[in-house]
């Protein structure tokens, strides 16, 4: 049986600083600049809510493409400031090359635009090692929204039950859950592990290193 391993990038395969409460207030100081109601989001809001609302409010016109084109500038830059400060968690690549190995097929999907999940990727020495890498540039919305992993699954090809996504945060057990695909949660981002059983994964692991085991795989050496 062939299986994918699906994987968010920052917090799971990689370290990296990013500003997320930053980003959510010059998202929202650009919806008030163009005079939209920002009611009912702050910065903890997720920033494909902060979109659907935006677009909610504005309408699908032009008006709110310049918006959604605005955002990701804004989020380009915050991602991109820190970009140097990338490294990879301890053994990723050695167990990627290993899962590749046995077989697994892998592939990225990620909330981070192109250029910086190349970069990620590239400066961890990551590169290459996935059939396909889909950001928020090439899928419709972002998680929590489970679009970006159907899209996935249907690259992949692969009945859903072999498909599962690793992630750090509850917003990717929740694309996960809408896409129908196992969701794996790894304790390596801003998330105790009570806090992503909270979320309900199918699996919880404190290192990508214990992944093997969870796909059924024998240990690498």
């Amino acid at each position: 049986m062939v299986v994918a391993a699906i994987f968010d990038i920052d917090g799971t395969l990689v370290s990296f600083k990013f500003d997320a409460e930053g980003v959510r207030t010059a998202l929202l100081e650009e919806m008030r600049a163009g005079g939209v109601d920002t009611s009912g989001l702050n910065l903890s809001t997720p920033t494909q809510t902060i979109l659907d609302a935006a677009k909610a409010r504005i309408g699908q016109g032009r008006e709110y493409a310049d918006f959604r084109r605005k955002a990701f500038d804004i989020l380009d830059d915050f991602e991109l400031r820190n970009i140097a400060s990338t490294r990879p968690f301890p053994r990723v690549r050695e167990v990627l090359v290993g899962l590749k190995e046995k077989g697994v097929r892998l592939a990225v999907v990620t909330n981070s635009g192109q250029k910086a999940a190349a970069r990620s990727l590239a400066i961890s020495g990551l590169h290459g090692l996935f059939e396909f890498v889909l950001t928020r540039n090439d899928t419709e919305t972002m998680k929590p929204r489970s679009e970006g992993l159907l899209q996935a699954v249907s690259m992949l090809s692969l009945p859903k039950d072999d498909v599962y996504y690793v992630g750090d945060t509850p917003f990717d057990v929740m694309a996960a859950k809408g896409a129908g695909v196992k969701s794996v949660s790894v304790a390596t981002g801003s998330y105790a592990p009570d806090r992503l059983a909270a979320a309900g994964p199918d699996f919880i692991i404190s290192s990508i290193s214990e992944l093997g085991t969870v796909l059924g795989i024998q240990p690498y050496r």
